[in-house]
């Protein structure tokens, strides 16, 4: 009794296999996500490092000061539960990503938070339409600081591109910095060190790359530490 073979499996609509073009680029996409993430977690732990090494009292009392707070806590949970110790020591290790890079992907974060936390005006009797009032406060605040941004920037890229010398070809700046911001380049840093201070130098470097950006956004009159 002869029997006949079953039909080989049919290939996908790309004719090599089973995943389709849109996968691959939605892969691509992902494999860039992890990339810049690799490199951005990098380059702040090669800057805490060298924090650590230049200004050991500072980083104690940056670290000292930190430590407490959720935000670091809950930091230090998800670089466990995300295992991204592993992703940033895998393979040889990455470019430096630059600051001015880094400081434009946390500015608009950081100023969604700044406004959500600004301090709210005193209660006062509420009359007819003040509820309302106060609900589209917070969206106004977050609208009116986005605007303030976007003709700031622009402001700014106009300068830059019809300044006397100025390359269009060259990243402009960011005035978070009172200071010129100049990209890192790998020899002004010193090489990753895996193990118990990985997550501790990423703490450091993101404190010393987004500090201008953080003070900027601190309150007018900031209570003392306690």
């Amino acid at each position: 009794m002869t029997t006949t073979p079953p039909p080989p499996p049919s290939a996908g609509p790309t004719g090599t296999g089973p995943l389709t073009p849109t996968d691959h680029r939605a892969f691509a996409f992902l494999g860039q996500v992890n990339s810049s993430l690799r490199q951005c977690l990098c380059t702040l732990a090669r800057h805490g490092v060298a924090l650590r090494r230049d200004a050991p009292e500072r980083a104690r009392l940056l670290l000292d000061t930190v430590r407490p707070w959720p935000l670091y806590k809950g930091g230090q949970f998800l670089f466990d539960l995300m295992e991204w110790e592993d992703l940033m020591v895998d393979g040889d290790p990455p470019p430096v990503m630059s600051t001015e890079r880094i400081v434009a992907a946390c500015t608009l974060p950081v100023r969604l938070v700044a406004a959500a936390t600004e301090e709210a005006p005193a209660v006062m009797k509420l009359v007819p339409g003040q509820r309302t009032t106060a609900a589209l406060g917070l969206p106004l605040s977050l609208l009116t600081t986005t605007a303030r941004s976007t003709l700031l920037s622009a402001a700014q890229d106009l300068t830059d591109l019809l300044g006397p010398g100025a390359d269009p070809d060259d990243d402009a700046g960011y005035a978070t910095d009172p200071q010129p911001v100049t990209d890192d380049t790998g020899a002004e840093l010193p090489p990753l060190e895996a193990g118990f201070y990985l997550y501790e130098d990423i703490a450091l470097g993101a404190l010393s790359v987004l500090g201008p950006l953080l003070a900027d956004h601190a309150p007018t009159d900031p209570a003392p530490p306690a």
